[in-house]
């Protein structure tokens, strides 16, 4: 026969109840095939949302810097590797405030429960002579990490404009096999086109 355990409340007026042993082991893997199916239905939309376009404009901002001095018998190495990888989130968690060092770029951006964004900010047009322009972003949408809209400045220009949500770690150090320290910063990311030069650009999430 089944074994039963009886513990006594005090609350209420409630003297005692009974709990059969089945009960509580059909019950425990209930909750457990529940967990296990939220994680792999979670990680299975996650890798769905992280698509291809995600992680090509992620990689895009990959760079490898590696410099060799040498002078007087002394060598002086400088090595920098700076890699990205989407981060996916609820749309809504992409919601704040992105900017870059030296505040050359910024966004403020809302986005909303379905994907659809807002958002306002600065580009930095003329690198060499530190020239801002200020934008208000149309049509925009987040897809997968992946943020698409129009750029329209104050100028009366516009342009379009894709970026994507990443973590992006730079190492650094002597050379590949002496690296001294790891930054890992989340943020929004994306290759500025300028006539004849292009630059890598990472805003990074302030609040």
């Amino acid at each position: 026969s089944a074994v039963k355990f009886r513990h006594k409340i005090l609350i209420r007026g409630v003297t005692s109840l009974e709990i059969n042993s089945r009960e509580i082991t059909m019950f425990r893997i209930f909750v457990l095939a529940a967990i296990v199916f939220c994680v792999l239905s979670t990680g299975a939309v996650y890798a769905q949302e992280a698509g291809p376009q995600a992680q090509q404009l992620a990689a895009a901002l990959d760079k490898t810097k590696y410099k060799k001095k040498e002078k007087r018998n002394i060598s002086i190495e400088i090595y920098i590797d700076i890699k990205n990888e989407p981060v996916v989130r609820s749309a809504a968690e992409y919601s704040g405030f992105y900017q870059s060092d030296g505040d050359d770029y910024a966004l403020q951006i809302n986005v909303s429960a379905s994907g659809a964004a807002t958002g306002s900010g600065h580009d930095t047009i003329n690198i060499g002579e530190g020239q801002k322009a200020s934008f208000t972003l149309k049509d925009a949408r987040v897809d997968g990490a992946v943020l698409t809209g129009t750029k329209v400045f104050n100028n009366g220009t516009s342009e379009k404009f894709e970026a994507v949500f990443v973590n992006r770690t730079v190492s650094a150090g002597q050379n590949p096999n002496s690296i001294s320290t790891h930054d890992t910063s989340y943020g929004l990311g994306f290759i500025q086109t300028n006539g004849t030069w292009t630059n890598r650009v990472f805003l990074e999430f302030k609040r």
